[in-house]
């Protein structure tokens, strides 16, 4: 007998209770129901209903540890079916806090017409997996809540996402809800994401660390950080209909070893964003408009950029607008079709630099453009000619372009300010 209770005890440990997995009704209130409400408004309740025929559910998992298969054990077919080509989610699907739910060498088919979807307010790991949904605005979607942890490695995930609020793709954020509490992190390594709305979207509180991962042909844009701390290496976009890579907050952005490549808008938009800045190593080629935007009141704050290939794009390879300091080392900023550099500072304020080792090739109109209050002292700078206007340089320089150029040409240290203040004659002294 003492063997029996011992054996029932161990099993009671590790396996998850039945109470754990539950289907439990939805209301469209926030109060009770916010983790899900934020996507009422969306539609996504209707395409519950519709599909359940009966009162909205979500499965919720409460606790425990899960695989797809032990969930079908204890789920209708409805809500999680299986095809020899791989599992179905019919319902929202629920991770609560304490619980976990794992992907592994699995294929998911996320039925977004029913209301399919992943909420992860636990712990979600998608591990040598394929997920995808229907590819347009009825699909489906993943968004982690503050205190979630999601990790995507050596997967491929397609089709997801749809232009709702959070519910563009693989998203995390914290709801207004949970205060200041523990961050959504996100993880993904050695992955990739095709044809999502939005292949990464983090908002305020949430992490995000991205190593090895391509995004390619995103319906909007194909990551979108805003007050959400990133650490990002070897990552590409390419074939986004809009920016690569677009930033703003607060929050300490660094960028290494990455491709932005033929996409719709800028390679990467950094707007109104005040945090660090870390970029090494990034190639941002053919892009419709800037290769690299930074458009933001910045003051002093660190901005710094090193080894940087900013080639082909329909615009500026480098636009700086507003008021920062920037260091940059070593950049190839060419064949683009406005100006290579070109820096409008905010009234009343000024864009400065340092920059070093720069080759400034073959640029439509010019190799420098300035406008506003500022100056850049330049170190370095290899030049060749391919402008219109038959200027190096452009714009408001203080100085002329036949002073300034024979120094840059012999690769020599110069400073050269721009002003928007004209110069005054003198008044003739009375007699």
């Amino acid at each position: 007998m003492k063997t029996f209770l011992a054996a029932l005890l161990v099993m009671l440990t590790f396996q998850p209770a039945l109470a754990a997995v539950q289907l439990t009704p939805i209301y469209a209130n926030e109060a009770s129901n916010w983790p899900l409400e934020t996507f009422a408004s969306n539609g996504l309740f209707r395409q519950i209903a519709r599909y359940q025929q009966g009162h909205p559910q979500a499965i919720v998992l409460n606790g425990g540890e899960y695989t797809l298969a032990q969930l079908a054990r204890q789920l209708d077919t409805r809500a999680l079916s299986r095809t020899a080509s791989g599992w179905t989610l019919h319902y929202p699907l629920i991770i609560g806090p304490g619980a976990r739910l794992i992907l592994s060498a699995s294929t998911l088919f996320i039925e977004g017409r029913h209301g399919g979807c992943l909420i992860n307010r636990g712990k979600l790991l998608i591990d040598n997996s394929s997920l995808s949904s229907n590819g347009d605005q009825n699909s489906g979607f993943i968004h982690g809540w503050g205190g979630s942890t999601t990790r995507i490695k050596n997967s491929v995930l397609a089709d997801l996402g749809r232009a709702d609020y959070r519910a563009n793709g693989v998203s995390v954020a914290r709801h207004r809800y949970q205060g200041a509490g523990a961050p959504a992190q996100l993880f993904i390594h050695d992955s990739r994401f095709s044809n999502l709305h939005r292949g990464v979207d983090a908002e305020a509180g949430s992490r995000v660390s991205i190593v090895n991962l391509s995004i390619s042909a995103s319906r909007e844009q194909g990551v979108v950080l805003y007050n959400s701390p990133a650490h990002i290496e070897r990552l590409q976009v390419n074939d986004s209909k809009g920016h690569g890579l677009r930033a703003g907050g607060n929050r300490t952005i660094s960028i290494a070893d990455s491709q932005l490549q033929n996409n719709g808008g800028s390679g990467l938009l950094l707007e109104d964003h005040t945090g660090e800045i870390h970029i090494s190593q990034v190639a941002s080629l053919n892009n419709q408009e800037y290769g690299i935007q930074i458009k933001s009141q910045r003051g002093q704050q660190i901005t710094l950029m090193d080894t940087l290939n900013l080639n082909g794009n329909g615009s500026d390879g480098l636009r700086l607008d507003g008021s920062m300091h920037i260091t940059l080392n070593s950049a190839d900023i060419s064949h683009n079709q406005r100006y290579a550099i070109s820096i409008q500072a905010e009234d009343g304020r000024q864009i400065t630099g340092n920059m070093a080792e720069l080759h400034l090739h073959l640029n439509r109109l010019a190799a420098l453009h300035t406008g506003g209050e500022g100056s850049l002292q330049l170190k370095r700078v290899s030049l060749r000619h391919r402008s219109n206007q038959g200027k190096y340089l452009a714009g408001n320089l203080a100085g002329k372009e036949a002073d300034l150029l024979p120094t840059l040409l012999q690769t020599q240290e110069v400073v050269v300010p721009f002003t928007e203040s004209l110069a005054t004659i003198p008044l003739t002294s009375p007699l």
